[in-house]
C-alpha cells in the first residue's frame, strides 16, 4: 500500500497575521519590495517539495510509526530506527528533495517579518520541513515562534504531543490524531479504534498498526471488530523478524477465540511452531489440571479439580482472590477456564445473572461436573426446574455429582 496516501479533509482557509513592518526609511521599503518576489520564489520551491499539496499536520500521519509498544515517533526522522523495530516505515520524501538552503532562506525571511500575511498550510510546511531534515533545533524554534506569534493549531498540538513534546493532548482537530493522542495519554475510552483500523485497512496508514497491536495485547480493544485487522496484519507474518513473530503469537493468546486463532495459525506457522502455539492456547484456554501437592488440609477423598480449587481459594481469600481472577480474565477474555472461574465466584456472591454471562463463555468446559452442577443450581433458583432436574439426574447416573468440602457450607 502506498505511503503517499493523503487524508482528504475539508478545511477553511486560515491566514496568519503578523505585525506589519513599520519603517520611515524609504530604502528599507525598497528592500522589502525587492525581497518579496524572491520570498515567493522560495515558497514555490518549498511547496513543490511537498508536490504542491497544502499538507496539514493531519496529513503527516503517514510519517508516524509505532512498534508493538504503541509508542510514537517520526519514521527515520527524529532518530535512526532500531533494527528490532521493523514496523517503522522508511522515510521517503513525498516529492522533490527539500533543499536546506531554500528552507533556510524562507526561515530567515519569515523571521525578519518581510511578510504581512501567510497561509497556515505554508507555515506548517516550513516547520515540517525542518523535522524531515532532522534539524530539531530549528523545528523547536519554529514551534516557539508559532506559539508566540500565532497559535498552535489543534492538529499540530496533538502531533507534537505524539512526538513527546511538552504539550498535553487536545480534544479538537482531526479525529484520527485525536484518537492517537488519547491513546498515548491513556484516555482509552475516547480512542476510536475502529477509525484507526479503517485508516490502516482502507487508507494504507499501516504504520499505525502498532497502536492496534498494543491495544489488543492490553485487551483495551477486543470483540469481533479486531478480526479484519488481525487478518490483514497476519498476512505479513512470513516477512517478520523472529522477535516480532514471537510477540505477535503471544499477544493473540487468549485475546481471540481459540478456534479462530488456531485455524489462522495453522496456515501461518511451520509445524513445530504451530504445535507449540497450540499447546500454549490449550493451556491458557483450559488451565493446568495437574494434581497439586496433597498439603491443602482438605479431605483427600476429594479429587483435585481447578474449579474446586477456585471455591476453596475464594473461601479462604475472599475478595483478594476475586480481584486476582478478574485481572486474569481481562488479560485473556476468551479463556474458558478464567470465565468459568469468575462465574463460580459470582455464584458464591449470589450474582446469578453474572454467573450465567460468564458461564456461557466457558466453551466445552461448561459441561465439567462443578460448572454444570452450579448451572443446574442457578436454574433451580430461577424456577427452571425441568432443566435443573435433568442435569442433576444426568450427573447422578454418571456418578459425577460433585462432593464439596464441609468448610464450603451449602452450595
Amino acid at each position: 500500500m502506498s505511503l503517499q496516501t493523503e487524508l482528504k479533509l475539508p478545511w477553511p482557509e486560515i491566514s496568519l497575521q503578523a505585525p506589519p513592518v513599520t519603517s520611515s526609511e524609504p530604502e528599507e521599503k525598497t528592500a522589502h519590495a525587492l525581497q518579496t518576489p524572491v520570498y515567493e520564489d522560495h515558497w514555490g520551491v518549498l511547496r513543490s517539495a511537498f508536490q504542491g499539496k497544502y499538507s496539514r499536520f493531519a496529513n503527516y500521519l503517514m510519517y508516524l510509526s509505532t512498534d508493538f509498544s504503541g509508542g510514537f515517533k517520526v519514521c527515520s526522522v527524529l532518530e535512526q530506527n532500531p533494527l528490532q523495530n521493523t514496523f517503522s516505515a522508511p522515510f521517503s520524501p513525498p516529492g522533490p528533495p527539500i533543499l536546506p538552503a531554500t528552507l533556510e532562506s524562507v526561515w530567515t525571511l519569515t523571521r525578519n517579518k518581510v511578510w504581512e500575511e501567510l497561509d497556515r498550510d505554508d507555515w506548517e510546511l516550513l516547520g515540517f520541513g525542518f523535522l524531515l531534515l532532522r534539524d530539531i533545533d530549528k523545528f523547536r524554534e519554529w514551534v516557539e515562534v508559532t506559539k508566540s506569534e500565532f497559535e498552535i493549531s489543534p492538529d499540530c498540538h496533538n502531533f507534537l504531543f505524539l512526538l513527546g513534546w511538552e504539550f498535553s493532548p487536545t480534544s479538537n482537530g482531526d479525529p484520527i490524531l485525536r484518537s492517537l493522542a488519547c491513546y498515548a495519554s491513556g484516555d482509552f475510552e475516547k480512542c476510536n479504534f475502529q477509525l484507526i483500523s479503517s485508516s490502516v485497512l482502507k487508507d494504507g496508514l499501516w504504520q499505525l498498526s502498532g497502536v492496534l497491536l498494543d491495544s489488543i495485547e492490553k485487551t483495551i480493544w477486543s470483540g469481533d471488530e479486531i478480526f479484519p485487522f488481525l487478518e490483514f496484519i497476519s498476512g505479513f507474518f512470513g516477512n517478520w523478524q523472529t522477535w516480532e513473530k514471537v510477540k505477535f503469537l503471544n499477544l493473540t493468546l487468549g485475546k481471540i477465540p481459540a478456534f479462530t486463532a488456531l485455524r489462522r495459525a495453522q496456515r501461518l506457522l511451520p509445524k513445530e511452531t504451530f504445535l507449540e502455539y497450540y499447546k500454549q492456547v490449550s493451556n491458557l484456554m483450559r488451565g493446568n489440571f495437574e494434581d497439586p501437592a496433597d498439603d491443602s488440609g482438605y479431605e483427600l477423598s476429594i479429587p483435585f479439580d481447578p474449579f474446586m480449587d477456585t471455591l476453596i481459594r475464594f473461601n479462604e481469600e475472599g475478595e483478594k482472590y476475586a480481584i486476582e481472577l478478574e485481572d486474569l480474565l481481562k488479560s485473556a477474555p476468551y479463556s474458558y477456564i478464567y470465565n468459568l472461574q469468575v462465574a463460580i465466584l459470582k455464584y458464591r456472591q449470589k450474582d446469578y445473572d453474572g454467573f450465567l454471562k460468564n458461564y456461557e463463555l466457558g466453551g466445552r468446559m461448561r459441561y465439567m461436573p462443578i460448572p454444570l452442577y452450579l448451572f443446574a443450581r442457578v436454574n433451580s433458583f430461577k424456577d427452571n426446574v425441568a432443566i435443573a432436574d435433568s442435569i442433576f439426574s444426568s450427573l447422578k447416573k454418571r456418578n459425577m455429582t460433585p462432593i464439596f468440602p464441609h468448610d464450603l457450607g451449602d452450595l
